[in-house]
């Protein structure tokens, strides 16, 4: 972006820079003035932004931590029913072989097409069962996500609410010594 008003050459990487610089000030500006209790100070309009900042920062990372669980999830699952099935597949290559062993060879195409059934049944429990439980899981991530977003939306209303409050009270203030300078000036006269 180019502006006639701005001459400066910036690059991403510097504004990058200077935001998290800006971040980390206002984080170590919140921690001292959360432990000044009972303290009024005046709240300026960059501390007011950098709080909102603050908040839809926060948010942005705890979806991509979330986008993260689910993938590794996702394939953890995958990887867990990989050796399932391996397993279930070298039970009957055992069975197989015990059974070319013993040499009953009319036996063994019932049981292996009972085998192939029993496995094919197995699996599909197995599956329908990781598919609920992963659908009851990422309800109550999404649950939980929700929950998490409308508190902070909340607290962002409250501070902003606070601060309207405060700015009232300061105008108010303000007034009052306009008003009371007005007649110790017109008292003089």
């Amino acid at each position: 972006m180019a502006s006639d008003k701005f001459t400066r050459i910036v690059d991403a990487k510097k504004v990058q820079h200077r935001f998290g610089l800006l971040v980390d000030e206002h984080r170590k500006f919140d921690m001292a003035s959360s432990r000044l209790s009972g303290v009024d100070e005046e709240e300026t309009e960059k501390h007011m932004v950098l709080d909102d900042i603050l908040s839809q920062l926060e948010d942005v990372k705890l979806l991509a931590t979330a986008k993260q669980s689910a993938t590794s999830e996702d394939k953890n699952t995958v990887e867990q029913d990989g050796v399932y099935v391996r397993e279930m597949a070298m039970q009957t290559l055992k069975r197989r072989a015990e059974a070319s062993k013993v040499g009953e060879v009319s036996k063994k195409k019932a049981a292996s097409e009972g085998r192939r059934n029993s496995l094919l049944s197995t699996l599909e429990k197995e599956g329908e069962r990781e598919l609920a439980l992963r659908d009851k899981e990422l309800e109550f991530k999404r649950f939980k996500f929700e929950s998490d977003l409308k508190q902070r939306e909340y607290e962002r209303e409250e501070r902003k609410a606070e601060r309207e409050h405060q700015l009232a009270l300061a105008r108010i203030e303000s007034d009052k010594i306009s008003t009371l300078l007005n007649a110790v000036l017109e008292s003089r006269k």
